[in-house]
């Protein structure tokens, strides 16, 4: 089983992330440097779009979703279970999944349509931009409400799940790469941003130097409905 990912990017290191906490070593895993020519040959065989994570199955078609990839490595790794152990834990954890999903999605729209880093790459509109970066602290929000519900060190309870690995991608590669930190009024969340991160699976990735300098400083980007 071969994994294509990128060492330091959103979506790969939420099963960088997942394998850490797994124990999971025994995945080849293929990691391509971005700042060189994208998509890597090797890459383009394997997915017409050009994105990683993608998982190569022994003797299976490739699997170029994340979720998709947490998904199948949990069905044929099920101990430790990191879904939930009731149906009921397990609803939870795919409803945090759903939103921190959600999450991402609006938070690349913001980060390609307002940050130097695309600036040269595509056509950016501020008004997407501050549409999207709304949309993602809403869907921030949403998450610290869920996580005061629940009891436990965790997003979903006692236990680490798929959940919590995602999150941690999300936040950290927000908080790091972009310098987008969690809102105030989300102590819940925060908190468990500030123990997670001291887990080992959770320690940070280098990120290339020439990418991090444009990138950070998001929150800062003026979006005027002139712009």
């Amino acid at each position: 089983m071969k994994l294509y990912e990128l060492a330091w990017g959103l979506y790969p290191r939420r099963v960088a992330i997942y394998l850490a906490e797994k124990g999971l070593a025994e995945i080849e895993r293929i990691a391509f440097d971005a700042m060189q020519e994208w998509p890597p040959a090797e890459l383009k065989s394997v997915s017409p779009s050009g994105t990683v994570p993608i998982l190569i199955p022994d003797g299976g078609p490739a699997i170029r979703q994340s979720v998709a990839i947490l998904e199948y490595l949990e069905e044929i790794h099920p101990s430790p279970g990191m879904l939930g152990r009731t149906a009921r834990d397990r609803a939870r954890t795919r409803e945090l999944m759903s939103v921190i999903d959600e999450a991402c999605i609006h938070f690349g729209t913001w980060c390609h349509n307002a940050s130097p880093v695309f600036a040269m790459r595509e056509p950016q509109s501020h008004d997407a931009a501050r549409v999207a970066r709304d949309a993602f602290f809403h869907h921030v929000a949403i998450l610290e409400v869920l996580v005061s519900e629940t009891s436990g060190p965790f997003l979903a309870g006692d236990e680490v799940t798929v959940a919590d690995c995602m999150a941690m991608a999300t936040f950290q590669f927000a908080n790091r790469f972009y310098g987008v930190t969690l809102p105030e009024d989300c102590p819940a969340l925060d908190r468990w941003y500030e123990d997670f991160s001291q887990r080992a699976s959770a320690t940070p990735p280098e990120y290339p130097k020439v990418l991090h300098d444009m990138a950070y400083g998001l929150p800062g980007i003026q979006l005027s409905k002139a712009a």
